[in-house]
């Protein structure tokens, strides 16, 4: 289970895991002045959560449990899945054109797409079809 504590200012704290070995815990600072730190380590997580400061200084806000992490990481292969069966139609007047998208969009280097084939090749290997290009 992943958990995720905040803190609303920049720490880092050192806490006694229930080995007796102290562990240094630094909290990653965000922009908005505040500081998260994430683990899934069940000792650790005991640490922080019963560190005098607990509560005080840092709480935990979110858990996430397996299924959900999971499920998340189901959700966006589904969705990358998607986006990489999607055909993109972009409108092109001549073969110049579409040379220039492609090296511009996806920064193909215009001396590999040299002849019609591989500006062809190159647009289907990233899902798109040119519209406007006589065949």
């Amino acid at each position: 289970m992943k958990k995720h504590y905040k803190s609303k200012t920049s720490i880092s704290i050192n806490v006694v895991l229930k080995s007796k070995k102290s562990m240094h815990i630094a909290f990653t600072a965000q922009s908005d002045g505040s500081s998260v730190y994430t683990t899934d380590n069940p000792d650790v997580q005991y640490a922080l959560e019963h560190h005098y400061k607990y509560g005080k200084l840092f709480k935990l806000v979110s858990t996430e449990s397996e299924a959900d992490i999971k499920a998340k990481k189901e959700a966006e292969e589904a969705a990358a899945n998607e986006k990489k069966d999607e055909i993109r139609k972009v409108s092109v007047s001549d073969l110049a054109a579409a040379k220039d998208f492609l090296a511009d969009t996806f920064g193909i280097s215009r001396t590999s797409l040299r002849s019609e084939k591989a500006i062809m090749e190159a647009a289907k290997a990233h899902n798109i079809e040119f519209e406007g290009l006589e065949e």
